[in-house]
């Protein structure tokens, strides 16, 4: 049995799990602002759950390294020796809530994910793919699927600087591309933002009333159709960067809400044709399952076999 949490800035949720699956009626949330720390909350599951899993996977939303995890905006501080010494885990594994959609990725149902573009099926054994968080921040997930399991290798995709590509199509709109140096300021929430506030020429317009306005207000709509050619610009560079033959999967409140209201405008520029031979646009997903994460700590490490002890993947 395996304890699987999700920790994000709000809320925690938490599951059991035997033999890579989630433990039917078992998914607990937690609301993070009522609690001191992510320990108590574990305990007040474990209580009352009458478990003792043999280990705990835990994805957080914030950086991972040397068995540590640091939720930043609640000042909270996690370790795998902690885990372990507290809750008599005979394992304790720490993985970035990124690198746990990879780790569900080749076990994603039609009812989890989205279909935005598909010309190939996805591929079921050795295969690239990649996971493309859009929220708070921007990162990616590159996920490789052998016959020995799956790994999801780690990448700062956010601070790489703006694909010239992207760039030179942001002056061409704006008429500047300077408030966006790097791929993070301009695809992330704030980055939605403050491309709005400048195409709609309204300084203090917020992302969700735009998304909300869409189809009501013209000005609205085409801030986010163009944003969403931006984004399908910058899929077009990931997919030379990574080559994620097994598709792309998106995934982040930002990701979600501008892929599924302005489909048509990200895969009009997403599925061009490359001029390199042999390369085509990967088949091109939304991960639309809330308790996708868990479902990959759940699935870690289940072919490849970690060894025992503490392992983080940042």
């Amino acid at each position: 049995m395996r304890l699987v949490a999700d920790i994000g800035g709000t809320n925690a949720r938490l599951a059991l799990a035997d033999q890579g699956a989630i433990v039917p009626h078992s998914v607990q949330s937690f609301a993070n602002q009522d609690w001191t720390h992510l320990y108590p909350i574990i305990q007040s599951y474990l209580e009352k759950h009458q478990a003792q899993p043999d280990d705990i996977v835990l994805a957080v939303a914030g950086p991972v390294a040397g068995g540590t995890a640091r939720l930043t905006n609640r000042d909270w501080t996690i370790t795998c020796p902690e885990l372990i010494a507290q809750f008599g885990f005979k394992a304790a594994y720490l993985i970035n809530d990124l690198s746990a959609l990879g780790y569900a990725v080749p076990s994603l149902t039609p009812s989890q994910r989205q279909v935005l573009w598909a010309q190939q099926s996805i591929a079921q054994h050795s295969s690239q793919s990649l996971v493309v968080g859009i929220g708070t921040g921007f990162n990616v997930s590159p996920v490789l699927q052998t016959a020995q399991g799956t790994q999801c290798l780690s990448a700062e995709m956010g601070h790489v600087a703006m694909p010239m590509a992207v760039a030179q199509n942001v002056q061409g709109v704006l008429g500047t591309a300077q408030p966006f140096p790097t791929v993070e300021h301009l695809f992330s929430g704030r980055g939605f933002e403050a491309f709005c506030r400048q195409m709609t020429g309204q300084p203090k317009i917020n992302g969700k009333d735009v998304i909300a306005g869409y189809g009501q207000d013209s000005t609205f709509a085409k801030a986010v159709d163009t944003y969403a050619s931006l984004l399908g610009q910058l899929l077009r560079e990931l997919t030379l960067a990574y080559m994620p033959t097994g598709g792309i999967f998106l995934a982040g409140s930002v990701a979600r809400a501008i892929a599924t209201t302005a489909t048509q405008a990200c895969v009009t520029i997403y599925e061009k044709p490359y001029h390199i031979s042999g390369t085509k646009p990967s088949g091109l997903y939304v991960i639309t399952d809330d308790f996708a994460a868990l479902n990959g700590c759940a699935q870690f490490g289940r072919s490849a076999s970690p060894q025992k002890g503490e392992l983080e993947i940042a």
